[in-house]
């Protein structure tokens, strides 16, 4: 033991070194700690503990600067020491403090202890100033400050952490094992190791660091310095374990998060299917209605015209005439009358269900809805086609003949447009319908909000009859530039079946 004494001894300053060097890594451990997780509560009192470290581990290099030297220490040197070691004491009685109410009510508790503590500290300064001066009274401010103030906070900081463990016992066992150790790390920091000192207030032969290296064996600066690496070491490894533990209920909540979003996709995804379906099936209807409806208008009322125009014309030359009106010239009006109502009426059959969509296809038809437009209003529309040519599947057929017939009729009414050109290109992956004008133009935002707010719906009937297969609209226009309607609709959509 004596060789031991001897080699600790003659070796003081290196001792002093590590020990300091052990707290303000502890301190800087500590401290990278608290930025790392500042969402957790206990971190919050992290920076106490960490600055402890720092400015205690900068106390021990004082230290071993004056040993260094060699020379005896004046009485300014030893205030300057003691006051660093009493800021570093205070910083550990607040941390003690700090985690010991922590996640409680105990506010006021936390107050008259802090005040109890710094209380008795203040009153023994007092007493020493007034018993001692000089180089003894520093000595015993130094002891003093060990009793009062690091021995007091070890053990609030060690009841803190078995507070906080017993809180996770039984959920987080890891965490509260390693708070343990933490706990017990600050028990033998403060006792001992805070009450060996220099100091006139006790019998040296009891408490001094001489009488610890000979019972123990090693320097009391080590034993604080291993008891303060244990303190940094599972504590920081407490709040990693709980930081992963709280960074795993995160990713089950945001795996759950997902698997609610997939399934909401899947759901909307459903109904946007189901709400598809039942739109092309209205649409179907629709369709169907309006063929049924131009058929009977053909076959039967415009049967029965014919054949009444066909009697007309029989029976012009065989009535007498009347107080000098000839029947025949009645008949012929009442003629030309059944000839008009029989061209209205092939218009209406027509503008429900174009015969030429049915029997030649998309492109004859759209040829004859041009030519009737042209005829009936006071603007040309002229039809442009490009690609390789070819039929569509009726659904297509019927969506874009309809998508033309829409876009048309809102530059006949609104426009004032003196061309319209409906464009049809069967490119290799799409098929793309555009009609185009040169009219007044419109505000594309105005429209789109127009029809959301429930006017407008022949903008959001070609859209939906779009979506309805899988294509896309864009509309480009400007207040008096014209407008342009492109619809595009993928080619596995419109091939015939």
């Amino acid at each position: 033991m004596d060789i031991v004494s001897e080699f600790f001894a003659t070796h003081e300053p290196e001792i002093f070194f590590i020990y300091g060097l052990a707290f303000f890594t502890t301190g800087v451990a500590v401290m990278l700690e608290f930025t790392r997780s500042p969402e957790l509560p206990v971190v919050q009192t992290l920076p106490f503990l960490g600055l402890f470290g720092l400015i205690h581990g900068t106390h021990e290099w004082l230290e071993m600067f004056q040993l260094i030297a060699a020379r005896p220490p004046i009485a300014a040197w030893h205030g300057i020491r003691v006051l660093v070691l009493v800021a570093s004491f205070v910083l550990l009685v607040e941390f003690g403090v700090r985690v010991l109410s922590l996640g409680s009510e105990r506010q006021l508790w936390a107050l008259i202890g802090r005040t109890g503590v710094f209380g008795v500290f203040l009153t023994g300064l007092i007493v020493i100033a007034w018993r001692w001066n000089g180089i003894d009274g520093w000595a015993a401010a130094e002891a003093w400050s060990r009793y009062t103030l690091a021995v007091p906070g070890a053990l609030l900081a060690a009841a803190g952490l078995h507070r906080q463990r017993q809180r996770l016992l039984q959920s987080q066992p890891a965490i509260a094992r390693d708070l343990l150790i933490a706990g017990v790390a600050f028990v033998l920091y403060g006792v001992p190791g805070q009450l060996v000192s220099e100091s006139p207030l006790l019998p040296p032969d009891i408490w001094s660091s001489g009488a610890f290296l000979r019972l123990v064996g090693l320097p009391i600066q080590l034993w604080r310095a291993a008891a303060a690496s244990l303190v940094a070491i599972f504590t920081i490894r407490a709040l990693r374990l709980f930081e992963l533990t709280r960074l795993r209920a995160v990713a089950v909540l945001n795996r759950d998060r997902m698997e609610t979003q997939r399934r909401l996709y899947e759901e909307m995804t459903e109904l946007n299917s189901l709400r598809r379906q039942l739109y092309q099936q209205a649409v179907r209807a629709q369709e169907e209605e309006r063929h049924r409806i131009a058929r009977e208008l053909h076959d039967q009322a415009g049967q029965s015209l014919t054949a009444l125009s066909f009697g007309l014309a029989t029976l012009k030359d065989t009535l007498p005439g009347v107080n000098g009106a000839k029947p025949s010239e009645r008949v012929e009006e009442l003629q030309r009358l059944t000839e008009r109502v029989m061209d209205e009426l092939q218009q209406l059959t027509s503008r429900l269900r174009p015969a030429a969509l049915d029997e030649l296809g998309l492109v004859p038809a759209l040829v004859s809805y041009a030519d009737r437009c042209s005829a009936r209003f006071p603007l040309v529309v002229d039809v442009e086609i490009s690609g390789h040519q070819r039929r569509l599947s009726p659904e297509a057929e019927t969506a874009l003949y309809r998508i033309a017939q829409e876009g048309v009729t809102n530059v006949v009414k609104h426009a004032r447009a003196h061309r319209v050109v409906i464009t049809l290109e069967f490119a290799p992956q799409a098929v793309d319908l555009e009609v185009w004008d040169d009219g007044v133009g419109m505000d594309v935002e105005t429209a789109r909000q127009a029809a959301i707010n429930g006017r407008g719906w022949g903008l959001a009937g070609i859209r939906e009859r779009a979506q309805l297969l899988g294509g896309s609209l864009e509309i480009r226009a400007a207040p008096g530039a014209g407008s342009c309607l492109r619809v595009s609709i993928p080619m596995e959509e419109v091939e015939s079946v």
